[in-house]
């Protein structure tokens, strides 16, 4: 059940930020530079991590659309999930708040081969996701019945988060 007027159930981000445009462009942007840049992680394996986080937030709605891109981009979700295990249990205890929890998994982390800034982007993609999670729970937006046929592309989502921003912005 949609919580905002003129927001259905089964309306999109993009709308839900087109409706509140105040700093919504500039939250698309900081998303795609956070999930699209480049560094030690991939964008298949950033979407996971989106994935696991809204999942762990109860979303529905973006554990649908970050499973789908991390797929997209990485292949068989559950193979990625198994190679970047220790990174889902990084964001898990980032998640969680506590100290001694985060410290364990940063060092389980590191000592299978995952660098200091792999992990400072799961840090960057829970904080994100956190806000965009917060958004979607606040619009009620419900996760899609099916997947779009035919799936996107990586070609076709390369710049998504970018074209969102430029979409709120009404360009």
């Amino acid at each position: 059940m949609a919580n905002f007027s003129g927001i259905a159930a089964d309306s999109g981000l993009t709308h839900v930020l087109s409706s509140f445009p105040q700093n919504s462009e500039q939250l698309l942007c900081l998303l795609d530079r956070i999930m699209c840049s480049g560094g030690a992680l991939t964008r298949g394996e950033r979407e996971a991590i989106a994935a696991h986080v809204s999942g762990l937030n109860g979303v529905a709605y973006c554990v649908h659309f970050h499973s789908l891109f991390s797929e997209v981009f990485c292949g068989p979700v559950a193979a990625t999930q198994d190679r970047i295990r220790p990174l889902l249990d990084y964001a898990g205890a980032l998640l969680e708040g506590e100290a001694e929890g985060i410290s364990q998994a940063f060092k389980a982390a590191t000592s299978t081969g995952w660098s200091e800034a792999a992990l400072y982007e799961v840090v960057e993609v829970c904080g994100v996701f956190s806000f965009i999670n917060t958004i979607v729970r606040a619009a009620g937006l419900a996760a899609p019945a099916e997947t779009p046929e035919p799936r996107p592309t990586a070609a076709e989502l390369k710049g998504s988060y970018a074209a969102m921003a430029k979409a709120v912005r009404g360009t």
